[in-house]
């Protein structure tokens, strides 16, 4: 089989899981179409069922017929020992090399080291002074220093080499280790494989065929972040969308194109079938695509297998001269059961029953067996008695009616759906117990269609059965999915290995992926994008290890409008915060994330953003501004009005003083609250605004903001150092008779 080498091209990450595409270059071998090529170097993570190929590049006539899985085993190259030997012994040299010499240089600066100016000794009693000889004495210290200096530095060098050489022996021998058979073995990689099965004519040489592989895999996830810088100003600014993404799939993205996805990876986007409500007389359901039933005589094409094995077994059991269709009979006509290998009963022949059944064979049937009742011709049936084989077989003893007639007649039969993963019987049970004779409307007249479920449509799960099986062969049975795991392990794997084991390790990896915190303030794409789905793709490649931490990567810069506002709440906070309204002007929504703020060349701070569909305006807080002053001052009065002096009257006067500092134009909202009358209550209390400077209005809340009942806002220009008074004053009107009791007591 010709191994084509691949390379990872494309990776889009979705919420849950990631979905890969690799690239081949497929040479002619020989000028011809190789008929099989395998892929390898796929991660254990992968999903089998999720393998797709196509033809990106190559000739019309190029095609691929089928995919399967598989594995591969990667040993690492294959280590010269002779080579490796001498490396060693040659490594061993140097290192005895250099220990000599170190050794010659330690006894040298031990020699020069002793060198000391000695004097005759002079005796006590005839001492005489004589001048000493300086110049002889500096000549040695000199001389000392500087061959101390010299062999020093050879010394240093010299311990350097002796490091060297000593790792390079440990090297050679850690390479000698390994090229011994076991530890090359247990240093084995398994990997995934894809084997693909082509078919087409050859091409010429100059224009090789590229083939893409696409899987996924289920060991990713990103979130998505977002950079905003503002100028000083808060006047114009930029919005870039990052993604944050982390992965444990067993295989490093490096230099891919990637591409980050809202939508779920193993949700089914299938068109649903509607089905169509007629009124008037009752049809019957139309075929579904993808279904054929059953072809008549599907036993008669067993029948040589059949002989062949019952001759290898028993060769007397079958004369030659006799025509054999799938049973044995005697002389005098009666069936018998042929014991193939392994002891086990023949089954009966379905020919007769599919004869019966509307068959254009005119053969009359074999001698009937009443003991006896035929297998079921549902795809997946276990065999044994039905009631349907039942009737059959009490119609031929009784012999009611021929062929030709059966066709003339309805027989209404309902069926069991089929469960997933396993068999289930097609025809159920009869709707009238009585299968006798009588008259033309007491007889079931045909055998109801057969109605496929859904598992039998799905031909990634279905699996033909050997004709070893007698139960069921020649058909398509829904495989159990635990099974796809030791076909997988079993299919190509030639060194004694545990599959299995590779794979539960592979599987702890990705499912410790989900015990890695987030970066704070992030949302989960699922969460945040709500009924849409959208893509991104990234404006460059990039590399992302397979490491299970988090990596950030721009993915493009956002165009959305951005305006500077500064909000200020007096009544619960006499200072003025920097906000800025941002407007989602792109046709694909921005998801909720945490959004670093950069204000001039200096971070700010980190804020939150929720999802923004498109056309969707936002606000933004940035924090205090202390450059913009305000006061509130407040007073209150109260006195007695009405016709007859019986209402109480409850005035405010609020007074905010507002004082641009900074050095542009900006614009402020004032928000105050005025008091609210409670439901029910709007004929006896009135809240009437008298003195507004300037005019105010109500507040419109943003989307995703709580609205606050009785809210009035001030919009006011400042330009660079100008300041402003607001006013604003309301009466509360209230009757005696909603007075408390005792007096009106403020606090």
């Amino acid at each position: 089989m010709l191994v084509v080498p691949s390379i990872l091209d494309a990776v889009t990450v979705h919420a849950e899981g990631a979905l890969c595409t690799r690239i081949a270059t497929l040479q002619l071998v020989e000028d011809r179409v190789p008929t099989e090529i395998q892929l390898n170097g796929l991660p254990m993570s992968l999903r089998p069922g999720t393998l797709r190929a196509a033809i990106r590049q190559g000739p019309p006539g190029l095609s691929i017929r089928a995919i399967r899985p598989t594995f591969d085993v990667q040993l690492p190259p294959e280590v010269d020992v002779p080579g490796e030997h001498r490396a060693l012994e040659e490594a061993l040299a140097r290192v005895s090399d250099v220990v000599a010499r170190l050794e010659g240089v330690q006894r040298e600066l031990q020699s020069i080291g002793k060198l000391k100016p000695t004097f005759a000794p002079q005796k006590k009693d005839a001492y005489v002074p004589h001048e000493a000889p300086l110049a002889a004495l500096l000549a040695l210290t000199s001389f000392v220093d500087t061959e101390l200096t010299s062999l020093n530095a050879r010394r240093l060098e010299l311990e350097q080499a002796h490091r060297d050489a000593e790792a390079d022996v440990r090297l050679r021998r850690q390479r000698l280790h390994e090229a011994s058979s076991s530890v090359r073995g247990e240093r084995a990689r398994v990997y995934r494989a894809a084997v693909l099965t082509l078919s087409g004519n050859p091409w010429p040489r100059e224009t090789p065929a590229l083939i893409s592989l696409e899987y996924a895999v289920p060991g990713a996830r990103w979130v998505p972040t977002y950079d905003l810088r503002l100028p000083r100003t808060l006047e114009e600014g930029t919005l870039r969308m990052r993604a944050s993404i982390i992965q444990r799939t067993g295989e490093d993205w490096t230099g891919v194109k990637l591409a980050v996805s809202t939508a779920a990876l193993d949700r089914k986007a299938e068109v649903p079938e509607l089905k169509a409500l007629r009124i008037g007389r009752r049809q019957p359901p139309p075929p579904r695509s993808g279904w054929r039933e059953p072809p008549p005589g599907l036993d008669e094409l067993f029948a040589g297998y059949d002989t062949l094995r019952q001759a290898a077994t028993s060769p007397q059991s079958a004369p030659r001269d006799e025509p054999v269709s799938g049973g044995l009979y005697d002389s005098s006509g009666m069936e018998k059961e042929a014991a193939p290998k392994g002891g086990r009963a023949l089954p009966k022949p379905m020919a007769s029953k599919a004869r019966s059944v509307g068959s254009a064979s005119s053969a009359p049937p074999p001698p009937p067996a009443p003991a006896a009742a035929p297998r079921n011709m549902a795809p997946g049936s276990r065999g044994g008695s039905t009631q349907a084989g039942e009737f059959e077989s009490l119609r031929r003893s009784r012999g009611s009616v021929a062929p030709a007639e059966m066709d003339d007649e309805q027989l209404d039969m309902p069926q069991d759906a089929e469960e997933e993963g396993g068999s289930s019987r097609v025809y159920a049970d009869m709707a009238d117990g009585s299968l006798g004779g009588g008259g033309a409307q007491d007889r079931p007249s045909a055998v109801p269609r057969l109605e496929p479920s859904d598992s039998l449509l799905d031909y990634d799960r279905l699996s033909l059965t050997p004709a070893d099986d007698l139960d069921g062969r020649g058909r398509l049975r829904p495989r159990p999915s635990h099974v796809t795991r030791e076909i997988l392990a079993l299919s190509a794997v030639q060194i004694q290995v545990n599959i299995l084991s590779f794979i539960a390790v592979s599987e702890q990896e990705v499912n410790s992926l989900w015990r890695v915190p987030t970066p704070t303030w992030t949302v989960p794409p699922r969460e945040s994008a709500m009924h849409f789905d959208a893509r991104f793709d990234l404006e460059t490649r990039a590399d992302v290890p397979s490491d299970a931490a988090w990596h950030t990567l721009p993915v493009l810069s956002v165009p959305v409008g951005l305006s500077a506002e500064y909000v200020c709440v007096p009544s619960v906070e006499s200072r003025a915060f920097r906000t800025v309204r941002v407007e989602n002007r792109t046709p694909y929504p921005l998801l909720a994330g945490p959004v670093d703020v950069t204000l001039g060349d200096e971070f700010l701070m980190t804020s939150p953003l929720p999802t923004m569909p498109p056309g969707s305006t936002q606000r933004l807080g940035l924090g205090v501004e202390e450059s913009i002053k305000v006061a509130r001052n407040t007073r209150f009065d109260e006195a007695t009005g009405g016709i007859f002096g019986g209402a109480t009257m409850l005035t405010h006067h609020i007074s905010v003083e507002l004082a641009n500092r900074m050095s542009n134009r900006i614009l402020v909202e004032v928000c105050e609250r005025v008091p609210a009358v409670p439901t029910g209550f709007e004929k006896d209390i009135k809240v009437e605004e008298t003195e507004v400077a300037p005019v105010w209005q109500k507040r419109t809340p943003l989307p995703g903001e709580v609205p606050v009942e009785g809210e009035r806002a001030w919009r006011v220009v400042l330009q660079p150092g100008e300041a402003q008074t607001l006013k604003a004053t309301w009466t509360v009107k209230i009757p005696a008779s909603k007075m408390l009791g005792g007096g009106n007591r403020r606090t």
